[in-house]
């Protein structure tokens, strides 16, 4: 039992929470504060508002982007650290915590983002 319990530490040591619980893209949903129906992309990912695009996690900072006349043309995406990421640091994975900044899977973008136009 002592062996198993051994076993099982070491493998989440070495593959890191985040990395094993969270997805590889994420999706944020996206509108204007105006209710304006605006074509807009991030990642390659295309969508309307409002609406959603899907993001890859790979620690990059992200922005949604328009061209519609009077709405802002980049509107940054806040990222935040995944709380599964310190599930490493709890069990002391350093080897975990390494895989996960190294994937970028430790981090988690805002779920909505509004878009700035102008009335």
């Amino acid at each position: 039992m002592k062996r198993l319990l051994i076993c099982i530490i070491i493998l989440l040591n070495l593959f890191g929470c985040a990395s094993i619980v969270t997805e590889e893209k994420q999706t944020i949903e996206v509108s204007t504060n105006t209710g304006k129906v605006v074509e807009v992309t991030a990642d390659g990912s295309q969508s309307n508002t409002p609406g959603a695009v899907q993001v890859l996690r790979d620690g990059q900072d992200k922005v949604i982007r328009t061209t519609a006349t009077g709405c802002a043309a980049e509107t940054p995406v806040e990222k935040t650290v995944t709380p599964a990421f310190y599930g490493n640091i709890l069990i002391g994975g350093l080897l975990g915590s390494t895989t996960d900044a190294s994937t970028g899977k430790m981090w988690d973008y805002a779920d909505s983002v509004e878009i700035q136009c102008d009335n």
